[in-house]
């Protein structure tokens, strides 16, 4: 008689699960993951990437705008996890042609498929508020196109906080910072995020690939802090694990804004996407980018293990033993 142990791991063995995004930071990590639990992946890949290839997936050469390479992603898959995303960008419209066009059109052929696969889309707390920035709208708008273009099929969808860890660029300057002694941070420092770990967020991929369905419901998850963390909190931890003194320094929002507008003035100049923008400004600058909770059943079994003074100090040993710091 077979257990529902053994039901949970045929469900994750059936071959193949397809996955778009897994050059970048969240969906490196998960391939790895999954390759060590021997689950059989096929990869949607802009370039050639050793590394990946090293661990044994199947890759497909495309993009997001192309439906012949996405129609040979599908081919035959279980499930598709969709990390795939533009996190900058020259203009708004450019975010919108990635986060919603493009996941629009991936729902879409994932529909029309003979496979028909299962669709996990890895979106953002952004996108629950949408008129902070372009990004967030462009993350809400991934989501509906889910809703809208999934015609029956079962999907997921997980609203991420900032997520970090070893190998993680995005908050390295952050980590930089903080392991120097200082934490340069936006004001006002009572303003409040949630976090979550990058083996933390492996763990619950794997855990909802091992369910043998979905509802088609939307988690907000973290790792697990109550009311998430203030930015004025940030010093106060580091100095703690690191065991010497951080200290805050907030910077005024009218001159956030001016290094954010030259940030993007200069970038225009040279045809490039700008890392600091008034958006993004306006994303630190929001109040509360707290979870608000898993809710639906999908996530019940899963418990986040790393919160951020454990995290912190595990994330600089890594960045000082990679060389980066």
């Amino acid at each position: 008689m077979t257990t529902y142990a053994q039901a949970k791991a045929s469900v994750l063995a059936k071959a193949p699960v397809a996955m778009t995004g897994a050059s970048g930071f969240i969906g490196r990590a998960l391939v790895r993951r999954l390759r060590d639990r021997d689950v059989p992946l096929r990869v949607l890949l802009r370039r050639p990437d050793p590394e990946l290839e090293a661990l044994g997936v199947e890759v497909v050469q495309g993009a997001l705008d192309r439906d012949d390479s996405l129609r040979r992603l599908l081919e035959g898959a279980t499930t598709l996890v969709h990390c795939a995303g533009a996190i900058r960008a020259r203009r708004p419209a450019d975010f919108t042609a990635v986060n919603e066009t493009g996941t629009a059109r991936l729902v879409r052929l994932a529909a029309e498929s003979a496979a028909r696969p299962r669709v996990l889309l890895l979106s953002s707390l952004a996108a629950r508020e949408p008129g902070v920035s372009a990004y967030a709208a462009s993350k809400r708008g991934g989501e509906e196109a889910l809703l809208r273009e999934a015609a029956g099929l079962e999907h997921f969808c997980l609203r991420l906080p900032a997520v970090y860890g070893p190998g993680d660029r995005a908050t390295f300057g952050l980590f930089q910072q903080l392991s120097r002694g200082v934490g340069i941070l936006p004001a006002p420092l009572t303003n409040r995020f949630s976090l979550l770990y990058i083996s933390d967020l492996e763990k619950l991929v794997e855990h909802l690939l091992r369910q043998s369905a979905w509802s088609g419901g939307i988690a907000e998850v973290d790792d697990g802090r109550p009311g998430g963390y203030a930015w004025g909190e940030l010093p106060e931890i580091a100095a703690r694990q690191l065991d010497r003194r951080v200290r805050a320094v907030s910077i005024p929002r009218s001159l956030l804004w001016a290094t954010a507008t030259g940030s993007e003035g200069i970038a225009a100049l040279f045809g490039q996407a700008p890392i600091w923008t008034r958006g993004k400004l306006n994303e630190f600058s929001h109040s509360d980018w707290v979870s608000r909770g898993p809710g639906p059943t999908e996530v019940e079994g899963w418990q986040p293990e790393v919160q951020l003074d454990q995290g912190l100090v595990a994330t600089i040993s890594w960045y000082r033993e990679a060389g980066w710091l």
